[in-house]
């Protein structure tokens, strides 16, 4: 990063420039603009006419996505701001085409080998991503001076955590008992600290857990989901993949639990999760994330759909604290409380307003820039299956090769309908 910097400076005084402020992305994805807080904000100085020359080392380090290369570009140019790399020069609408295609292909090349990599691991009966609790890595060297990976030995201490939990679990404890149990022993939990009921409990769609791990049976199951990044949000979400493209491997080796203890545990897991239960809460509230319980400081989540309780004390068992609130009552008390602190003061409630309006302002222009990134993203998709109708209707080529990717193109343009229709909403 330092070095990028230099060379960019290098640059500038010899174009004649004055460099009048640096902005960075250290050790974040160039993949998506949304997730970069650089570059957002050297967009923003842009429109302020802050400066009128960006340089950077290359147009991949502006974005490898195409649609993000092209919109930066486009108000960079609108802002009458030159865009110059070191490796290009001066950018024009050439470049945003060209290296804009071949930074998106190197991406999806990358990411190609990289699952090549790990089948190829999977298949020698290693393990192609991180470690699992229960288990050591092994450091090794080949032949050839390689650094072997994928290798792993039972951890001794470790394993004997997972068959308590398994045997705990087949006894009939659940999973909240479980972690609670282990936390009063003072037993670290796979990341060092405590034991959560989710560690335990897991997805069994995703079978991630200690209770799903099927590693502990003695199989590698490979390729059971596959990670996403939303072109909206820029988050990376997970989608399994239909089974019949899992990958397994046998590797006796690494078997912890006996398939009596498993299958004892898998059949509780099937009952359990066939009963009706609390539902998630997914609605934020008004003050989602930010009551605390008085007792050991935690978090405090809602149960039941209006109560707030204290996670640790459900979740870890670390809590003695039995109080709960009305998600009602707390919020009517705190705007209560807002109400008579800003009541007969002018100046805090020309303050608020003036905040107000400034928020109000940023996320009506932040709405308008997404409009217009759908609606670009959704004329893109229409095309695209106009293609793909057109394609099959004047029988090209067998339709059933690309009637997958129509089944995706259709979803993406129902999923974008309805993030505008929400967008507009708001607008409204």
């Amino acid at each position: 990063m330092d070095d990028q910097v230099r060379l960019c400076r290098e640059r500038a005084t010899a174009l004649g420039h004055d460099v009048v402020e640096v902005f960075s992305d250290y050790a974040i994805s160039a993949s998506n603009l949304r997730t970069r807080p650089g570059m957002l904000a050297l967009m923003e100085a842009a429109r302020a006419r802050d400066f009128d020359v960006v340089i950077a080392e290359a147009l991949d380090r502006i974005s490898r996505d195409q649609e993000d290369v092209a919109a930066i570009f486009k108000r960079l140019n609108h802002a009458d701001v030159k865009l110059i790399t070191l490796t290009e020069g001066e950018i024009n609408e050439l470049h945003v085409g060209l290296k804009g295609t071949m930074n998106a292909l190197f991406l999806k090349d990358l990411a190609e080998k990289t699952r090549r990599g790990q089948r190829g691991r999977v298949e020698v009966g290693r393990i192609p991503g991180g470690n699992s609790y229960g288990y050591r890595m092994i450091r090794r060297i080949a032949e050839d001076g390689n650094l072997i990976r994928g290798e792993r030995e039972i951890h001794p201490d470790e394993a004997a955590v997972v068959r308590q939990i398994f045997a705990d679990y087949a006894s009939g404890q659940p999973p909240r008992a479980i972690a609670a149990s282990l936390n009063r022993q003072g037993i670290p939990s796979p990341r060092g600290g405590l034991w959560n009921a989710s560690t335990i409990n897991g997805s069994r769609q995703r079978k991630n857990g200690i209770l799903n791990n099927e590693l502990y049976l003695g199989r590698i199951t490979y390729n059971r989901q596959r990670f996403v990044k939303d072109p909206d949000s820029g988050k990376r979400q997970s989608r399994v993949n239909p089974e019949h493209l899992w990958v397994t491997k046998e590797v006796p080796a690494l078997q912890i639990i006996d398939e009596a203890t498993w299958q004892a545990a898998q059949t509780l897991r099937g009952r359990y999760s066939s009963q009706a239960g609390n539902k998630r809460q997914t609605k934020k509230r008004l003050l989602s994330g930010l009551v605390r319980c008085a007792g050991c400081g935690g978090a405090m989540t809602i149960v039941n759909r209006e109560r707030y309780s204290c996670s640790a004390r459900r979740e870890r068992g670390t809590c003695n604290c039995r109080v709960s609130i009305s998600v009602a009552e707390l919020e009517e008390c705190i705007l209560t409380a807002l109400k008579d602190i800003l009541f007969g003061r002018e100046d805090l409630i020309a303050e608020f307003a003036a905040s107000f309006r400034a928020e109000v302002d940023r996320l009506r222009r932040s709405r308008k820039d997404n409009s217009v990134i759908l609606q670009k993203e959704l004329e893109k998709v229409t095309r695209s299956i106009e293609r793909a109708l057109a394609f099959i209707l004047e029988g090209d080529g067998d339709p059933g090769s690309i009637r997958h990717k129509l089944k995706e193109l259709e979803a993406r343009k129902r999923d974008l309908e309805r993030k505008r229709c929400a967008d507009h909403t708001m607008t409204a």
